[in-house]
């Protein structure tokens, strides 16, 4: 787990989504498999959504439910990858707004 966590991360930003995609439809599976994994995806987005309101890490369980999805389609593999994008950029922004900040002080 922890070496295709090291290699999902070391992948390009705004890339690593269709490219673990692109792995997975290489590796044949049948339609049941990809039929559970959606199911799958769609139950823990759910759960994530309730968690907005109860206790729990809302956001973060429907990150995860959207990155199973991704999976098996490419639809949603793309756009998580604009989210991955997005995110980096801003991170990336405030970052660097941080450390102008802290030069000046």
């Amino acid at each position: 787990m922890n070496d295709q966590w090291r290699a999902f991360a070391a992948m390009r930003c705004g890339r690593r989504f269709q490219q673990r995609n692109r792995a997975r439809r290489e590796r044949k599976a049948g339609l049941v498999r990809k039929t559970l994994v959606i199911s799958l995806g769609v139950l823990i987005i759910l759960a994530g959504i309730a968690m907005l309101v109860l206790p729990g890490p809302g956001i973060l369980t429907m990150i995860i439910g959207a990155a199973l999805i991704a999976e098996e389609s490419v639809f949603a593999a793309r756009l998580l990858d604009r989210a991955d994008l997005w995110i980096t950029r801003r991170v990336v922004a405030w970052k660097q707004r941080r450390a102008a900040r802290r030069a000046e002080s």
